[in-house]
């Protein structure tokens, strides 16, 4: 694994940061079983991921079973909402993220601005 991941938790949400990379579905599923561990500690639903320095070298299929992982872990019955702020320089692999998470009932969803993140990560 090449990344770090520092989590925050804040009043309203939890805050993970992480810098980095990951370069295939292994690694992108530990780092999404890392990060709902720390859900599941502090009992936040709302998380706003900031992925602005973590690089996502994924491919279409990565994704899906990135995905699939999720489905399998019933992690959508855990009522969980993520806002993303994407790498700018591979945006695009979180949108297709989001595409392949909402297709399995997950409430995911990728922003340009951390207040366009967080006014739809906090509203009720």
């Amino acid at each position: 694994m090449h990344y770090r991941i520092v989590f925050s938790e804040e009043a309203d949400h939890l805050l993970c940061i992480t810098d980095g990379s990951v370069n295939d579905a292994e690694e992108y599923i530990a780092w999404g079983l890392a990060t709902l561990k720390k859900v599941q500690e502090t009992g936040h639903k709302k998380i706003l991921y900031d992925n602005r320095t973590f690089r996502l070298n994924l491919t279409p299929l990565d994704t899906v079973l990135f995905a699939k992982r999720y489905e399998e872990l019933n992690v959508v019955q855990l009522g969980l909402r993520m806002a993303v702020l994407p790498n700018p320089k591979n945006p695009e692999i979180s949108r297709l993220i989001e595409t392949t998470l909402t297709n399995r009932s997950a409430s995911y969803k990728t922003f340009a601005t951390q207040a366009e993140a967080l006014a739809w990560l906090l509203k009720n």
